[in-house]
C-alpha cells in the first residue's frame, strides 16, 4: 500500500481525489490538510511516502509546500494536482513524480500510482546496502538506462543521437528509437559530460558525432541536421560553442 497525504483547499476536489485513490485499492490515506502550515507539520509526524499536492491555495502555494518537503530528511514523492499547466516546469525542477491536471479521471490516477510503485521500488534498491567494488577506470559502462513498456533498456551511449524535450517530457533519441525518460535534462548532461555531447539548446543536449549539415534559421539561428535526417535547433546562446566546436 501506498501512504499518501493530500494539500487541497477545496472540499470536493479534495473529496474526489480521495475517492478515487481508495479505489484504486493501492493507497491509505494518512491524513489530508487544506493549507501548507498543517500540512507541513501533520507531513513531518505522519511521514506518507507521497503527497499530493494542489498549487492554488487559499493558504499559502503548492510550489513553496514543495520546496519544503524536498528538503526534508526524508522527503516524500509530490505529486501535483491542480487546474493550472504553467507551473509543469517548476514542478518538474522539484523532481515531482507527477503533475495532473483538472479534471482528472481514473484512469490517470491509475497511471501516476503505478509510476509512484515504479519509484518506490527503485528507491529500496537504492537505499539497500550494497557490496563495495573497485571500478577500474577503463572499465567504465557506456549506458543509459530508459523505461520503456516496464522494462528497463540500457541503450549505448553511443547510440543516442540528441536528448530533448516535448510536451514538457525528456526524451532520448537513438539511430533506431525513441524513448521518453524521467530523468531531468540538466542530470542527463552530467552523466554524459565525457562524451561527445553538446548542449546547443535550453532543452536540447546534441550528439556531435551525427550532425550531418547546418541550416540557417531565423533570427540568426541555426537548425543541425543529423545523419538519420532528424533536426535540433541551436539557440542564440549557444552559437558560439556550437561553432567552436564545429569549426564554421
Amino acid at each position: 500500500m501506498i501512504k499518501a497525504y493530500l494539500v487541497e483547499d477545496e472540499l470536493f476536489a479534495r473529496e474526489y481525489l480521495k475517492d478515487s485513490l481508495l479505489e484504486s485499492k493501492k493507497v491509505e490515506i494518512a491524513g489530508e490538510a487544506d493549507d501548507i502550515e498543517k500540512a507541513i507539520w501533520e507531513i513531518q509526524q505522519l511521514q506518507p511516502e507521497v503527497v499530493f499536492l494542489d498549487i492554488h491555495l487559499a493558504k499559502g502555494n503548492g510550489i513553496e509546500l514543495a520546496k519544503q518537503l524536498h528538503s526534508l530528511k526524508k522527503p516524500p514523492f509530490v505529486v501535483f494536482v491542480t487546474a493550472f499547466d504553467e507551473y509543469a516546469l517548476t514542478a518538474f525542477e522539484l523532481d515531482a513524480v507527477d503533475y495532473i491536471l483538472k479534471p482528472f479521471d481514473e484512469k490517470r490516477i491509475e497511471h501516476t500510482l503505478e509510476k509512484i510503485i515504479k519509484w518506490k521500488q527503485l528507491k529500496t534498491n537504492d537505499d539497500r546496502p550494497q557490496p563495495v567494488k573497485e571500478i577500474k577506470p577503463d572499465k567504465s559502462v557506456n549506458k543509459l538506462a530508459v523505461v520503456k513498456d516496464e522494462r528497463i533498456i540500457f541503450l549505448d551511449i553511443h547510440n543516442i543521437i540528441y536528448i530533448g524535450t516535448e510536451n514538457r517530457q525528456v526524451f532520448v533519441k537513438t539511430v533506431n528509437d525513441k524513448y521518453v525518460i524521467d530523468t531531468l535534462l540538466y542530470e542527463i548532461e552530467q552523466k554524459l559530460d565525457s562524451y561527445s555531447f553538446l548542449r546547443v539548446h535550453r532543452g536540447y543536449i546534441i550528439n556531435l558525432e551525427y550532425v550531418n549539415e547546418i541550416e540557417q534559421w531565423f533570427n540568426g539561428t541555426y537548425n543541425l541536421i543529423f545523419s538519420d535526417g532528424s533536426k535540433a535547433p541551436v539557440s542564440r546562446s549557444y552559437i558560439k560553442t556550437v561553432r567552436q566546436c564545429l569549426g564554421f
